[in-house]
């Protein structure tokens, strides 16, 4: 493993539940964290990025009752989808961490020995109402009657989730939550940045406000769960599966041995805000280890307004998809479209609208740019010996000078105006303001036309210098300007960005930060120019559902 500092900037997905094969929200999470990660690699930070499986639990221990596998197949399987998924998805991470790994076994047994030690941890007695679909167990003011749709029985379900509970009673080890309440509570209100975005924060003040915090069973009986980390010296309890879980993010680390820690960046979907933001914070409390830096909470992607459900045949596939309109461009759709404190609402024609629209500002930009009517290499010659500056000056046309420049200053500076954003998984934010200046840049050839810049034959030295002059200014800062905006997106889009610089011819170890700003890089365009017979790097394409 690579080591790890104070400094490193450590993201993290959820590790997903594998009962069940991944879906359109797991490739969201993943991308999201993915973006941001090799957004701050690209920022020259030292970066550790996690995803990965949480394999224990009575649901795959179920589930793999019914397939008729053993329970670690059935783990392999699915664990194995999730792998393809983040490969199809280009998704960077430096560790994919499973649940049934040997160290996090001992990461996990490590940790439930020092809160035990801690004298945090006691057995007793537990009757409570619990959810074999949400592994949790909830309140009697947290459950209502209900009917079930199939069989038109009364049953119980959790208010929050729908999901159905049953009545259980059995001896457990608990974790004494209840002496962390004022803690938790302290310490969010001295770290109001913790939970992001603020409404989320506001939901766990008010839970921890308004809620007596209750002890938490953290084991179950090895007779009715046999998929699970066993209790250290009782063979007959099975560690509670969100205790196991959570501990990932300690594994990853290299916990119990690692000397240096760097604080985590959570990155969670709304459904688990309270294992993430009062569970696990209390944990780390009771075993002295410092808290994540911060918890991201993203909402869940709908389609039609609606849950997506095979029964509703309103599920959107990100396999499917990505075959066919390629990876990038789903990647694209969702880090438009992702707004952390709002549900995602999926549409195919949105996503083929959007990709369409890259390729009307973009790709389109590179054909026009690269005509065979112009003359890149003249252009960034006459930029190896003169600045941007200089030769605007030389034109003599002080609107022209100060629409060049401006292009100029706002593209140089477009690498810190989305940092932030997209630090912060505002993603929606760092998307639009680098989509803002396709116009701006497509401009150019609709307000000047260098096309109509041709040299005629009975044109003086100076008419046609000062024509080239012109023509050039305006290709090199519209390509020059593509060429920033695709290095820059490079952490969004990856294929589609080494697809249209690669047809630029920009060195591949020039697409460094050191290379976003305009004028950095005069070695590309040889040969580029767009001739009878050359491919568009990407075309549009028909619904795939028409």
């Amino acid at each position: 493993m690579k080591p790890l500092t104070a400094l490193t900037v450590y993201t993290t997905t959820p590790i997903f539940y594998v009962n069940a094969k991944p879906h359109l929200g797991h490739f969201y999470s993943m991308t999201l964290a993915d973006v941001r990660n090799r957004w701050c690699k690209f920022n020259k930070r030292d970066t550790f990025f996690t995803t990965g499986t949480d394999e224990h639990g009575l649901k795959v221990q179920m589930a793999a009752q019914t397939a008729g596998v053993d329970a670690k197949m059935f783990c392999d399987n699915l664990a194995s989808k999730f792998k393809d998924l983040a490969k199809l998805g280009h998704i960077d991470y430096d560790r994919f961490i499973r649940t049934t790994d040997n160290d996090h076994y001992k990461a996990v047994y490590h940790f439930w020995n020092v809160v035990n030690a801690n004298k945090y941890i006691y057995k007793g007695k537990h009757s409570g109402w619990y959810s074999v679909s949400d592994e949790a167990f909830y309140a009697d003011t947290d459950i209502v009657e209900s009917t079930d749709e199939k069989t038109g029985e009364k049953i119980m379900i959790s208010k929050e989730t729908s999901s159905t509970v049953i009545f259980q009673s059995e001896d457990n080890y608990f974790f004494q939550l209840s002496e962390f309440q004022d803690k938790l509570l302290s310490f969010l209100k001295d770290n109001p940045d913790f939970i992001k975005p603020k409404k989320y924060y506001d939901f766990i003040i008010n839970e921890l406000e308004t809620r007596t915090l209750t002890d938490l069973s953290i084991s179950r009986l090895s007779t009715r769960l046999q998929w699970g980390i066993p209790v250290p010296n009782d063979d007959t309890q099975r560690i509670y599966v969100w205790f196991d879980a959570l501990i990932n993010y300690l594994t990853s680390e290299g916990y119990p041995n690692a000397t240096v820690m760097p604080r985590p960046t959570h990155l969670i979907g709304k459904d688990i805000i309270k294992f993430h933001c009062i569970y696990w914070p209390a944990f780390l409390m009771a075993a002295g280890l410092q808290m994540p830096k911060q918890v991201f909470v993203h909402g869940h992607w709908l389609m039609g307004g609606r849950k997506m459900s095979k029964s509703r045949g309103n599920v959107a596939d990100p396999i499917k998809i990505s075959n066919y309109y390629g990876t990038d461009a789903l990647r694209l759709f969702m880090m438009k479209y992702s707004v952390l404190d709002t549900d995602g609402d999926y549409s195919e024609e949105t996503l083929n609208t959007l990709r369409s629209e890259f390729i009307d500002k973009f790709c389109n930009l590179m054909v026009r740019s690269l005509s065979k009517n112009f003359n890149i290499e003249r252009a960034l010659s006459k930029l190896k010996t003169e600045s941007l500056e200089s030769l605007v000056k030389n034109v003599g046309d002080n609107e022209f000078s100060d629409k060049i420049l401006f292009i100029q200053s706002s593209i140089n500076n477009l690498k810190s105006d989305i940092d932030e954003d997209i630090t912060n998984f505002e993603m929606h934010r760092a998307v639009q303001k680098i989509f803002n200046h396709a116009p701006l840049v497509n401009g150019l050839f609709d307000n000047y036309e260098p096309w109509a810049f041709k040299v005629k034959a009975n044109d003086s030295e100076e008419v046609k210098s000062a024509k080239e002059l012109k023509q050039d200014i305006i290709i090199f800062t519209a390509l020059d300007s593509l060429r920033v905006i695709l290095i820059i997106l490079q952490s969004i889009i990856p294929e589609y960005s080494a697809l249209l610089l690669d047809r630029l011819n920009v060195d591949s170890k020039k697409r460094t930060i050191d290379y976003a700003n305009i004028g950095s890089d005069l070695s590309y365009g040889k040969d580029a120019i767009f001739k009878k017979g050359s491919k568009v790097p990407l075309s549009k394409l028909e619904l795939l559902s028409q």
